[in-house]
């Protein structure tokens, strides 16, 4: 008997109710939902014993339903979600605690690991979840197990290891929008203590998007992925596993969908012919883009045809020294581990890795044929990881870890930004001169300790105690700026803005400097107002921990309750920066969380059901704001919530009432809210109160549903059918001001509810296997993200339905 498990679980520190842990059946003589052994706690354990929220998933059942990357895990993370950015770096949450700056230096709350050792910064997770022998989902803060504190959850990848005897297969999908997705793997021993395994992917698709004003289109992928593991046991008590990962995106940054505008800065007004520009239609393939993003600093201003500001002859549409939209972005990553047993209960683990990511990225950032926001990226991360640890068990009882982490990370994200006719460009106050490119500035140096340590221990036979502490050490070095882009425009317009500034505070005028091409423009403090690099240092420390009792009745149920405390770091923005105000850092959040739950097998082991209920006291949420600026307008920032909470539940199932039919249900309620009185700007400028909101991108409601029957259909032929289900209830992608003296509608930025629904049929045969499968089934259009950029409102769709043939071949 065969089966592909899926478990879902329970795991956090919080309050009632969670999690399942389970099985995808392929072939079954006899109905008992077999459980996936995971290392949520570092030691191998079932899922269903193990005391908090945790969610896994098979390698198996990962590819069966299509997940390739962090983004699609919805389909079996009960509570999680994902955050598309105009930026190109993504953003996840779970249970609605999320972090939605898009620098690229933003540490997450929710924590992505590849075999236990840090990938820190989202935007080095995209290469993560190829090759796989499964997927641990943390859910709440999580700090002493795991490498970095994180007040969402952690994220463990767990890829595929070398073997003693030798393997091999191959995966091919083609798919709409000539698609080609080739993952190809082989293993096996070199000699009797080494033993190595190799894994490639290559995506390659033609483009998805089109636009709906003229002939042309874009959306190409071309993702190149590879690792490589060798493991070594030359003695009984000694091994270590060497793994190396790199991959290459050369693919396409995707378009907005022009729906609204919204004038940054009403004063400088916005060219008409962008104001006069027709919306996207409602089709998710439907946008809009310039031809290509400028990458000079001496770009011509854009074509400004109204008086005082028309040029004879007139100004090229867009940019003439310019690139397309295909990224340059590289990864790679290398991880040694080394396991020392000291004893039969003792072991020794080291664990060091080193990442390093580039980003060469441009994107066209306005929707419309014109140049109203455009931005070249270029950006690098170095992280460098270590970890020493000491587990065992306490006479032969429980199980104990004692250790201590170091992370040294290097970051540096620069931006070269292009106004074209936005309203962002202000006129120089004594001359018709306007500005040309600008490039944000942000270095960050990142040096963290931290020691830690959990307990488990039984108080009998039913009841087991559990405990975890941590300290960790933050050091952050900051250097940022706004710096001219080169054409010196911004440097005379800061010194224009300095003086008037003086003039307004009645401070001593004609103080303000130019400081010149490519230096640094940003105004700073008074009683001059000068420009210069801004160095700051961010210096916390803090103390997490965890505590749990567990009660387990008989040998078929759980019954839990944790309280838990965690942080996440705190923050410099990258962003484009007027004033020196705009690059204060927002201070460490802190979160503690009560939860209870239970895990129950229940009719004879054909069926499992999961459940918790949670609370969140949640302190100096960390969210990008924004500053209201007199010159530019509504200005971004990172701020902090003083106070906020979320509560809510999770309930999940595995049911299989026949052989070869496996149901798997989930539903996650997650509630937010801002506590007492908090003012801030929301995304159009408007000074509001945002207590009672809700946290953007933080939908109350998801649920999931999957289904498969599998049978016999012939000798050695397993066929099947299934059919996954996704609903995602009502968010907003920022806080917003909903009284009726709003400038722009209460639903502006609003992301609709959806459900969408993928179907899949196939079948094994020895060494073969083959799926045909639809995703997004009903063609439904939605879209994930609802932003304002500059003087633009867009809307970032979800793909259109998509088809296509997956042939599996496995040598073993």
């Amino acid at each position: 008997m065969k089966r592909q498990a899926l478990a879902l679980c329970g795991v956090s520190a919080t309050a009632i109710l969670m999690m399942a842990g389970a099985v995808q059946a392929q072939t079954s003589s006899t109905s008992t939902i077999e459980e996936l052994v995971v290392t949520a706690q570092k030691r191998e354990q079932s899922i269903n014993d193990v005391p908090m929220s945790v969610t896994a998933a098979s390698g198996d059942t990962l590819k069966n339903l299509g997940v390739s990357d962090p983004s699609q895990l919805v389909k079996v993370v009960p509570g999680f979600n994902y955050t598309p950015s105009f930026y190109g770096t993504p953003v996840y949450s779970i249970r609605g605690v999320g972090f939605h700056d898009t620098s690229l230096a933003a540490s997450p709350t929710v924590s992505i690991y590849l075999d236990e050792a840090p990938l820190p910064y989202s935007i080095m997770t995209l290469g993560a979840g190829f090759d796989l022998d499964r997927v641990e989902v943390l859910k709440g803060p999580q700090g002493t197990l795991f490498g970095q504190n994180a007040t969402g959850g952690a994220i463990n990848y767990i890829a595929a290891k070398p073997s003693n005897t030798f393997k091999a297969g191959v995966d091919a999908t083609v798919s709409r929008f000539n698609t080609v997705d080739v993952t190809a793997y082989a293993g096996g021993p070199i000699s009797d203590t080494l033993s190595f395994r190799v894994a490639v992917r290559d995506l390659q698709s033609g483009n998805w998007q089109k636009s709906y004003t003229r002939n042309d289109s874009v959306g190409k992928q071309d993702f190149l992925n590879a690792r490589v593991s060798l493991a070594w046991k030359p003695t009984d008590n000694f091994r270590t596993l060497l793994t190396l990962n790199a991959w290459h995106d050369r693919g396409e940054t995707q378009m907005g969908q022009l729906f609204g505008f919204a004038p940054l800065n009403p004063v400088n007004g916005v060219d008409p012919r962008i104001l006069a520009y027709p919306f996207a239609p409602k089709n998710a393939r439907a946008a809009d883009w310039g031809k290509c993003v400028n990458t000079s600093p001496f770009d011509p201003p854009f074509d400004q045809t109204q008086p005082p500001y028309g040029y004879n002859p007139p100004r090229p549409l867009n940019s003439t020294i310019c690139s397309d939209f295909k990224k340059d972005n590289t990864f790679y990553s290398g991880a040694l581990r080394m396991d020392y047993d000291l004893s039969e209960d003792v072991t020794l683990t080291s664990l060091t890795s080193y990442g390093r990511f580039d980003r060469d990225q441009p994107i066209e950032g306005d929707g419309t044929i014109y140049q109203d926001y455009e931005s070249l990226q270029r950006g690098h991360i170095s992280t460098l990881s270590q970890e020493l640890r000491v587990s065992g068990s306490v006479g032969g009882k429980g199980s104990w870890i004692v250790g201590g982490n170091y992370q040294h990370d290097e970051t540096w994200d620069n931006f070269l930004q292009t106004y074209g006719g936005s309203s962002a460009i202000p006129i120089s106050i004594f001359t018709t001169r306007r500005l040309g490119p600008t490039r944000p500035s942000n270095d960050q140096t990142t040096k963290q300790w931290a020691v830690f340590g959990n307990v488990e221990y039984p108080l009998g036979d039913k009841i087991t105690l559990q405990g975890g502490i941590r300290y960790t050490d933050n050091r952050k070095n900051f250097i940022g700026c706004g710096n001219d882009g080169g054409d010196g425009t911004w440097s005379l317009i800061s010194q224009e803005i300095q003086n008037l500034l003086a003039l307004v505070n009645g401070l001593p005028v004609g103080k303000g400097v130019n400081p010149g091409p490519n230096a640094c423009a940003t105004t700073g403090p008074p009683p001059t107002f000068n420009p210069l690099n801004f160095r700051d240092h961010l210096n916390q420390n803090n103390l997490s921990w965890r505590a749990g009792l567990n009660f387990r009745p008989n040998n078929d149920t759980l019954l839990y309750g944790n309280v838990s405390q965690g942080y996440k770091a705190g923050s410099f923005p990258t962003v484009a920066t007027s004033a020196f105000s705009q690059l204060r850092p927002a201070v460490q959040e802190s979160l503690l969380a009560y939860e209870t739950g239970f895990k129950a097998g229940l009719a004879d082991g054909t069926l499992q059901v999961n459940g918790a209920v949670f609370y969140y006291d949640y302190k100096d949420k960390q969210i990008l704001g924004a500053l209201n600026d007199p010159i530019f307008g509504a200005l971004p920032a990172l701020v902090n919530v003083p106070k906020s909470h979320v509560k809510g539940f999770e309930l999940n199932g595995v049911w299989e009432p026949v052989s070869g039919l496996v149901i798997r249900p989930a539903v996650s309620y997650s509630a937010s809210k801002i506590e007492g009185v908090y003012k801030n700007f929301d995304a159009f400028a408007q000074f509001v109160d945002f207590g009672g909101e809700p946290f953007p991108n933080a939908p109350k409601w998801q649920a999931d549903v999957d289904a498969q029957y599998s049978w016999a259909a012939g000798d050695n032929v397993q066929a099947y059918v299934g059919v996954n289900v996704n609903h995602q209830s009502f968010t907003r992608s920022f806080f917003y001001n909903r009284a009726p003296t709003s400038i722009q509608p209460p639903s502006v930025l609003d992301i609709p509810s959806y459900t969408l629904a993928d179907a899949r049929a196939g079948f094994n045969t020895g060494a073969w296997g083959a799926q045909v499968w639809i995703r997004n089934l009903t063609d439904k259009y939605y879209w994930q993200s609802a932003v304002h950029v500059n003087d633009v409102l867009l809307h970032y769709a979800g793909q259109p339905r998509t088809f296509g043939l997956t042939v599996s071949y496995k040598y073993r």
